[in-house]
């Protein structure tokens, strides 16, 4: 009785004060910096888009976004520390889409990329470009794989890495145009890119950014893109179900993440803020220089499916191509 007689004075002398914890209103999202851990070094498809809208997404939020390049273990390191983060907004996870066939690639993982992230949009993708070296006297698709059927066994194409999209796109395409072809895999995508020019391999599926220079400088031409519809600043180049039917599609991308369990609410607000971002005129203008989709924003619930896809796809990839985990 007592107690609750102190309850009740204390609630008359200063009101608010008797209420139980749970009663407070919660402090609105964002009330403080947020950090973005991305795993890759600088440079890159995920640290290119983060970067482009880390500031109209700090705009919207009303706090500060930091980018944190944590790399190493093909991009497992920094995801991990994001998994492993409380799961409240404030740690976030921008990825590419390794995070779709990282699974497949790396044994032991210490988290698990399907059920310890919450989607929660794209933040660009880059169609790749199907390229070849200035020197091919191809000139178009069609020919060259009429040339490279040819050769027989004499093809090699260059990639980003073991289970890159460079990689994966590379065996299909030659499986499904039956062309016999070696994979060679660089430490990165411009290093593949040089490796094509100077007539090391003969063909590589890039994305824009690992190319762009050595397209421009006349090194590499291409051929075809592997996406929805031509690329507006390279309105020339066809898709690749133009050049070549049926063709299919593949891109490098990269998207953002939570931690799972991060609140519903906290989930759309980052959303809402990468969608503002999406819609600078400056952004759309830099995206589409560096030959990204200026579709590449997906509302939380088609990423979330996009990404299922993707890993269902870069599963069946990895097996048929022969990948066992390290």
């Amino acid at each position: 009785m007592r107690r609750m007689l102190l309850a009740a004075m204390m609630g008359v002398l200063f009101p608010g004060s008797a209420l139980p914890l749970a009663a407070q209103p919660a402090p609105a999202f964002p009330d403080r910096p947020i950090r973005m851990i991305v795993p890759y070094a600088p440079g890159g498809a995920a640290d290119t888009s983060a970067r482009l809208l880390v500031g109209p997404m700090s705009e919207f939020l009303g706090q500060t976004i930091t980018i944190e390049n944590r790399t190493g273990g093909g991009g497992s390191i920094g995801a991990a520390a994001v998994a492993q983060a409380r799961p409240d907004g404030y740690t976030l996870l921008g990825d590419a889409s390794a995070h779709t066939v990282n699974h497949a690639l790396i044994r032991n993982l210490p988290f698990d990329y399907a059920r310890d992230f919450a989607p929660v949009s794209r933040l660009a993708s880059f169609p790749l470009i199907f390229l070849v070296s200035s020197a091919d006297g191809a000139p178009d698709l069609r020919a060259f794989i009429v040339a490279a059927r040819a050769r027989g066994g004499r093809n090699a194409y260059s990639s980003a890495g073991v289970g890159s999209a460079a990689h994966l796109a590379g065996f299909l395409f030659a499986e499904s145009m039956g062309i016999e072809a070696t994979h060679v895999a660089y430490r990165g995508g411009s290093q593949g890119a040089q490796a094509l020019a100077s007539g090391d391999t003969q063909f590589m599926l890039a994305s824009t950014p690992a190319a762009i220079g050595l397209v421009q400088a006349g090194r590499l031409r291409a051929l075809a893109v592997a996406g929805a519809g031509r690329l507006p600043a390279h309105p020339n180049v066809p898709t690749l179900a133009e050049a070549s039917p049926p063709g299919f599609e593949m891109a490098e991308w990269a998207g953002l993440w939570a931690p799972a369990g991060t609140p519903e609410p906290v989930l759309d607000r980052l959303a809402a803020a990468v969608a503002h971002g999406m819609a600078r005129p400056e952004v759309q203008a830099r995206f589409i220089e560096l030959g990204v989709d200026t579709n590449s924003y997906l509302t939380r619930t088609a990423f979330a499916r996009y990404v299922a896809e993707q890993r269902t796809l870069m599963t069946r990839l990895t097996s048929e191509a022969g990948i066992r985990p390290e």
